[in-house]
């Protein structure tokens, strides 16, 4: 699911707004007004902004997005001296990434602050000259990922202590980092010549290896919660499987969809909710698993055979991607709406296409990645000059 250049926004007639919001100074923003099917957002171009999003108020008498009626920016976060690929942000807005380009060699760990307009890279380990950023908490400590020689090896940064590599597991050559909670506790994975494995680092306690399923060789960890609930994919007797491991340190198969016969974990929120994709011979569907429900289908957009939930906040809210009959499409799920295509609430520049929504906090931003529609026509000056994705975060202006 690789995107490919957006266009810039163009113009349309003005008409009457519904609750209007001014964008803030300083920032590449535009506004997004929930409004009906026929109002349309006046705007001039812009040569920073490539996607307007004009989100509807009146979605249907029971379908209206996020079960509200209420306003969002949006805000660019794609820079022009290098590209920038946020992966993750906190409950405070604060983004995390990588950004390549600027003529410093390898991609860089990065840090955006709630004004999103300047990164501060992270560094890299000794001898290295890449590194990403894949998890932040809600004090600023920050996991990821960098290369030292010819090794890739887990970090953590804290503005005190900078960038420090996290242990792997014994007999292991490399590691990845890939969230963060908010005691400063670490999901992590390493490999060597055994294969994968999850494990959980802490200050107090170390590197703690997670161990696979019954009859697995492999596990890989994906995300945290702040009761160390961990979430992953392990191997097992009857195939690759999504995974819950416990604080007490037991390993839960969550099992696939009916009909399946492999799945994965992707995030799990503090309720101990958990998204992913279960996968079977007609592609993989996006679940939500809870304790007192099991493994729940989320569905798949129209003239789609596929879709992954990708993230979860706190309020249940998911976000993720669908295959649609015109290419991949990001959405939204709440147990009231049910599965929403953000590109059927949007007014997008001709096109454009939101094709992912990968991250979302507990006020309900978003980050999303756009693209160019496959079946869109791409304007004149984007025809011959590719560009990097576009990365956007869509920002609630009500409290969910």
């Amino acid at each position: 699911m690789t995107p490919t250049p957006t266009p810039s926004a163009t113009a349309t007639p003005p008409a009457r707004s519904v609750g209007a919001v001014a964008a803030p100074p300083g920032r590449n923003t535009t506004r997004i007004k929930f409004r009906t099917r026929s109002n349309r957002l006046l705007g001039s171009p812009t040569p920073v902004l490539s996607l307007i999003l004009i989100l509807l108020a009146q979605f249907g008498a029971d379908r209206s997005l996020l079960g509200q009626s209420a306003a969002y920016l949006v805000t660019e976060l794609t820079s022009g001296d290098g590209a920038q690929v946020p992966s993750k942000l906190n409950n405070l807005g604060v983004i995390v990434g990588r950004q390549v380009g600027g003529g410093k060699g390898g991609p860089r760990a990065t840090l955006w602050d709630n004004s999103h307009s300047h990164g501060k890279h992270l560094g890299v380990l000794a001898s290295g000259d890449y590194s990403s950023a894949t998890g932040i908490n809600d004090t600023g400590e920050i996991a990821g990922s960098s290369n030292a020689e010819a090794a890739i090896l887990p970090f953590i940064w804290t503005e005190k202590g900078g960038l420090q590599q996290v242990p792997i597991l014994p007999g292991d050559t490399s590691g990845q980092a890939v969230a963060i909670n908010k005691h400063g506790d670490v999901a992590a994975y390493s490999s060597g010549w055994n294969g994968a494995r999850a494990f959980l680092w802490s200050r107090k306690g170390g590197v703690r290896a997670l161990g696979t399923l019954a009859g697995g060789n492999y596990s890989k960890a994906h995300d945290l919660n702040d009761s160390d609930e961990v979430v992953g994919i392990s191997g097992s007797l009857a195939g690759d499987r999504a995974v819950l491991w416990t604080s007490d340190g037991n390993a839960r198969d969550l099992g696939t969809l009916p009909g399946d016969f492999a799945s994965e974990a992707l995030a799990i929120n503090n309720a101990g909710a958990v998204v992913g994709y279960s996968k079977g011979p007609t592609g993989t569907r996006a679940f939500l698993w809870t304790n007192s429900n099991g493994m729940e289908e989320l569905g798949i957009l129209p003239g789609g055979s596929s879709s992954r939930a990708l993230a979860i906040n706190d309020s249940g809210t998911v976000v993720g991607a669908s295959a649609t009959q015109s290419g991949d499409h990001a959405f939204v799920w709440t147990r009231q709406t049910g599965m929403l295509d953000l590109n059927d609430a949007a007014s997008l520049a001709p096109g454009s296409v939101l094709v992912e929504a990968h991250a979302i906090n507990r006020k309900g931003e978003i980050l999303a990645m756009g693209g160019m529609d496959p079946n869109g026509m791409a304007p004149d000056n984007h025809r011959c000059s590719p560009a990097p994705p576009l990365s956007l975060l869509l920002t609630p202006t009500k409290a969910p």
